[in-house]
């Protein structure tokens, strides 16, 4: 039997946490986490799941790691775009930059919802 993929765990996570068992979707994130520590999906449902069991600390700060490793994954792109000279910030020729920037607007949301600032 092959090992699940960081995809397939991120789904199981995401099934525990949907069905009310945000320990168990926590213990799998972490453990995505450990094997990947830029993984920008594990570390929102890892705050989402935290933020269940009203630990807003503890999601505030995966939050937070999830927005540094999404604003550095969107300057990567963007440095690329010009590069390759596209035209930077929000390259309408791209769609990798797209859900970087929709991660980042989400994880602001989420930072204020716990009572975090970004």
């Amino acid at each position: 039997m092959s090992a699940m993929s960081s995809a397939e765990k991120i789904g199981q996570a995401w099934r525990l946490h949907r069905d009310g068992d945000s320990r168990g979707a926590i213990d799998i994130f972490n453990s995505i986490i450990e094997s990947n520590p830029a993984n920008v999906d594990a570390h929102y449902g890892l705050g989402l799941a935290q933020k269940a069991l009203g630990d807003n600390e503890a999601a505030a700060k995966a939050f937070q790691t999830a927005l540094d490793n999404t604003e550095q994954a969107l300057s990567a792109v963007q440095t690329a775009s010009h590069v390759e000279g596209q035209m930077g910030d929000n390259d309408l020729d791209s769609t990798y930059d797209d859900r970087y920037m929709m991660l980042t607007r989400m994880l602001n949301q989420r930072l204020e919802d716990v009572g975090a600032a970004s």
